[in-house]
């Protein structure tokens, strides 16, 4: 099959990011992610990684221009192929600590699907908690079904969607959805939906990529923010030191569950499900504020 000067310039990028080595599984449109996502497995050591990417509009449109391109390679989700339920990332970790500011937590709705990595990780580590996963794209869906192992049903509805047609509580609420230009638009409204949906004593987690150069993210982090607190709920955030990883913005509503006691939780939930490597590292060298880390001039 003859390809197209943009398919052919997408898999220069894939290559130029992972190396000559890497081996592209898939490339194919995803119109309404609003761009093409990529699978492709590579090696780092010992270790074999499949990754699913995308491509999306660079924030920092004037490098952009100048280097004569607005496309960007980036990395939504990682599987260590020996190892499938260990979360990859950091971001993914950090996420992860959602279920520890929870005493037992029994359900979760992950509102993203990406390459099913917390459910992967939920099966194996939390394997009492049952998941509930709502995308509303269905290519999204069908690679997280055929090259990382989800196998169970999906709800395909968008975020708001679902949320306003459900009347079920979670201990737990995910929310990590993005399209080719960043994080989906969230308001006053969409935060609302979510408190609506978390059982009591429950948390809800919200991942910021890009935070530190998308302006459009603090005004929807301190939206929920300042919706947390009106209900006398605290709401914290934990980075990497440097803000050049993602951004979790997290609010516990269970009692004695505030910043100051995360450590704690950390520790405790480490020990109980038998983490790797005993869960360190997910909280060195971060940052845990109770208010958004930076300001924008």
């Amino acid at each position: 099959m003859t390809r197209t000067a943009d398919e052919e310039r997408q898999r220069r990028l894939i290559r130029d990011y992972f190396g000559d080595d890497a081996r592209i599984r898939l490339l194919r449109p995803a119109p309404t992610f609003g761009a093409s996502l990529f699978v492709i497995d590579f090696d780092r050591g010992t270790r074999h990684y499949r990754t699913l990417g995308s491509f999306g509009v660079a924030f920092e449109k004037t490098l952009a221009n100048w280097f004569g391109s607005a496309l960007q390679v980036t990395e939504q989700s990682s599987m260590d192929l020996l190892y499938p339920a260990q979360l990859v990332f950091h971001y993914e970790r950090l996420m992860s600590l959602a279920f520890a500011l929870v005493d037992r937590p029994k359900s979760a709705l992950l509102l993203g699907v990406g390459g099913a990595a917390m459910w992967r990780f939920l099966r194996a580590y939390i394997p009492e908690c049952e998941p509930m996963l709502v995308d509303c794209d269905e290519v999204v869906v069908s690679i997280a079904k055929r090259w990382f192992y989800l196998n169970q049903p999906i709800v395909l509805d968008t975020a708001e969607g679902f949320l306003a047609g459900s009347a079920q509580k979670f201990d737990v609420v995910l929310v990590d959805l993005y399209n080719s230009g960043g994080p989906a638009e969230f308001n006053t409204g969409f935060w609302a939906q979510c408190f609506d949906a978390l059982a009591p004593g429950g948390c809800l987690a919200t991942n910021w990529a890009d935070f530190a150069s998308n302006r459009a993210v603090k005004p929807m982090a301190e939206s929920q923010a300042e919706l947390a607190r009106s209900q006398g709920l605290d709401c914290f955030y934990v980075t990497r030191r440097g803000f050049r990883d993602n951004l979790i913005q997290y609010v516990p509503t269970g009692p004695g569950r505030q910043l100051q006691t995360l450590t704690e939780a950390h520790h405790r939930f480490a020990k109980e499900r038998h983490l790797p490597n005993g869960g360190r590292g997910i909280l060195e060298h971060c940052v845990v504020t109770p208010d958004f880390p930076i300001e924008f001039d």
